[in-house]
């Protein structure tokens, strides 16, 4: 299945892309994501309708990057099409266009090529094959729509959780980076002599204001931090590009205090562009952080190889595309502020992985720790102490995929019009 996405220029949406990628090419393919695979425009914007002025400038963009695309790569089965939640009645018009353009652009070289809207709202589009939906974004009234219309729901694929381009594979690959080696080496050594290690890879908030991500929370973490490294536990800290400077700052001048290690994972700004974006680092230890970030890199996928759980925020799906899926003891604080009318997805993921037994709550784990108990995730209704995986959300869009295709072929070959898959 030789699938194709569209850059979001939004590191974790473009990272959930990567992985239905790297799914669908599975048998074929082990290499990174490529520039080539996750199409911007020739200058290098995403090519996103709101940053165009007019339909006619989006389109010839669209166009160009096909044309330079299909000049060395063969079409794909599938386009993948991101969405923005923080604009959603917008995008999703926005979503349609892009979807209509990538389409249009394939047609003029001969190629009918499917497109995907990955982690959508439920929104009825009319150029879009196949709507991704997380039952988190879904209200009960979406839910009633959609078994009552047949012909939305063959173009709805439902799952719990988000697409990762992480796997037990992949970080124990990068666990062996000559960047990382040396650190993670020094993890293993320490499990292996029976100490237990937690992450705490921490989110952040979102330009909108809808999310944030404050000092007490900061705060509130360390000191949950400070009371497993009492009780015997390793503790690692790393951030996001979310996380606000002035917490990254915080923690870094804090964990050493406690012998907790802290790892910088945000992007150091280097202009006044980059500055003005909240992702980058531009607080007072850009020199150290520069320095680490080139000998280093970002750490996280690597330690993930070494932990015995993982303590996220629910405002980043991390803790479901990473930690859970690959069957990581996944431990969610729930306490920065979301706008629950504007953002309520976050909160149902939470409650439906924990409902589900995929997630424990900061608290939760905390209350464990404390009847020196074993951190593990379980089914409510199972009294088994094994860890349970959920299921994989890459392999269930690519099996939607493959289906459709499939189906779209059967229906062709019957009204005499067969096409190649």
């Amino acid at each position: 299945m030789k699938i194709l996405g569209i850059a979001s220029g939004n590191m974790g949406t473009d990272n959930q892309i990567r992985g239905v990628i790297l799914e669908g090419a599975k048998n074929e393919k082990t290499v990174p994501v490529t520039r080539n695979e996750l199409l911007m425009s020739l200058d290098g914007k995403p090519l996103l309708r709101e940053n165009y002025s007019d339909d006619k400038k989006f389109n010839r963009d669209v166009n160009d990057a096909v044309d330079w695309y299909l000049q060395e790569n063969n079409a794909p089965n599938f386009v993948v099409l991101p969405v923005n939640h923080s604009s959603l009645a917008e995008d999703n018009k926005n979503v349609d266009l892009l979807s209509k353009s990538v389409k249009d652009s394939f047609a003029k070289h001969g190629y009918n090529v499917k497109t995907m809207a990955i982690t959508s709202n439920l929104y009825d589009y009319e150029n879009v094959d196949l709507i991704h939906v997380g039952k988190h974004l879904l209200t009960e009234a979406e839910e009633k729509k959609i078994s009552s219309n047949p012909r939305l729901k063959s173009r709805v694929v439902e799952t719990l959780g988000v697409p990762s381009n992480i796997s037990q594979t992949s970080i124990n690959a990068l666990a062996g980076g000559p960047k990382v080696k040396g650190i993670i080496d020094k993890y293993k050594k320490m499990r292996e002599a029976g100490k237990k290690i937690a992450l705490f890879s921490l989110g952040g908030k979102t330009d909108n204001g809808q999310i944030s991500f404050t000092m007490e929370d900061a705060q509130n973490l360390l000191s949950s931090a400070r009371v497993l490294k009492m009780r015997g536990y390793e503790v690692i800290f790393t951030n996001s590009p979310r996380t606000p400077n002035e917490v990254t700052d915080y923690l870094y001048e804090n964990c050493p205090k406690y012998n907790i290690e802290f790892y910088n994972s945000k992007k150091v700004a280097t202009n006044e562009q980059e500055k003005a974006n909240f992702r980058n680092y531009d607080g007072k230890y850009k020199e150290v952080f520069s320095e680490n970030n080139e000998k280093v890199g970002n750490i996280y996928p690597a330690i993930l190889s070494v932990c015995d759980f993982v303590v996220n925020t629910h405002d980043s799906f991390s803790y479901t595309s990473d930690a859970a899926a690959i069957g990581i003891p996944s431990v969610v604080y729930t306490g920065n502020y979301i706008d629950k009318n504007k953002r309520n997805d976050c909160y149902k993921l939470f409650e439906l992985c924990h409902e589900e037994g995929y997630v424990l709550d900061l608290k939760e784990a905390m209350a464990k720790v404390a009847k020196k108990e074993q951190v593990k995730t379980v089914p409510m209704s199972n009294v088994s102490i094994k860890t349970v995986p959920m299921s994989n959300v890459s392999s269930q869009l690519v099996r939607a995929m493959t289906e459709h295709l499939a189906n779209t072929y059967m229906h062709s070959k019957h009204h005499g019009n067969g096409i190649s898959l």
